[in-house]
């Protein structure tokens, strides 16, 4: 369900007219929204505070990073590499970081079949050309630090006892942080919210959903896996845009969501 939420507030993103600024919105509407439901729900101990701060940091730098990349390389190519490496990476970290519930070999070989359906997207639909090793470098780069942030999710939960109250905060901080992320880029919050504040706001409850779900995954099953098979948003999504969208799909995308799909089926397995 996470990753179908996800699928379908990045689809829906990617249909308006400025898709930059829609994903925008509906970050900073994630952490509008969020605000009521901690009088409710309640707020993490202190001790979460590093995890939740530097949780930003590796978020900050992932979005820097994509700015750059999207420069580089096209979004149909920067995207999914940056997506694929996800899973590799948080498993990898998984193993440094988190010495608890490792994936056993059938997992690893469905995380290793997800990561690779995904990354293979990047190479269709387009002619192959010479990008050259830094754009690549930096969508590699650009997965890491986002694998990093899933880490820095498990360590706060683990020290919250609530996936919700996490995420919550977790989504409050993130809207704090984006308009100061915006303006070190020189770009105003209200020029990139113009037209886009109800868009934004139906977005974000799709996204939180999305975002709490897959909080809720992590902490039962190995990290890595439940990495893995959010990133099949990417296939969903290339569902949503074919169905939808009707944009045209290639053979090597059959290809690639089939390869991402087995992955899937042997996670399920493991």
């Amino acid at each position: 369900m996470s990753a179908i939420f996800h699928a379908g507030w990045n689809a829906a993103a990617r249909s308006r007219p400025d898709p930059s600024s829609a994903v925008t919105a509906t970050v900073f509407m994630a952490g509008v929204i969020s605000i009521p439901f901690t009088f409710y729900f309640g707020l993490p101990p202190l001790e979460a505070v590093p995890w939740l701060l530097l949780g930003i940091l590796f978020n900050t730098t992932t979005l820097r990073l994509l700015v750059a990349i999207y420069r580089l390389m096209p979004f149909a190519v920067a995207y999914p590499m940056m997506r694929g490496t996800i899973p590799l990476a948080v498993t990898a970290l998984d193993f440094i970081f988190l010495p608890i519930g490792y994936p056993g070999a059938l997992a690893l070989f469905g995380i290793v079949l997800v990561s690779l359906g995904v990354i293979l997207l990047a190479f269709t639909g387009r002619r192959q050309e010479s990008l050259g090793w830094k754009p690549i470098l930096l969508a590699v780069l650009g997965g890491i630090t986002a694998a990093a942030y899933v880490i820095t999710d498990v360590k706060g939960i683990a020290i919250t006892g609530s996936p919700i109250v996490y995420g919550l905060v977790a989504a409050i901080i993130n809207a704090i942080a984006m308009p100061i992320f915006l303006r070190a880029e020189g770009v105003p919050l209200s020029k990139v919210m113009k037209g886009e504040y109800f868009f934004g706001f139906i977005a974000s409850i799709f996204s939180m959903s999305s975002y709490v779900l897959f909080l809720y995954a992590l902490t039962h099953g190995p990290v890595g896996a439940a990495s893995a098979i959010r990133e099949t948003s990417v296939l969903f999504a290339l569902g949503i845009s074919v169905i939808i969208l009707k944009e045209p799909v290639g053979l090597l995308r059959w290809v690639a969501c089939g390869i991402a799909f087995m992955g899937t089926a042997l996670l399920r397995l493991a």
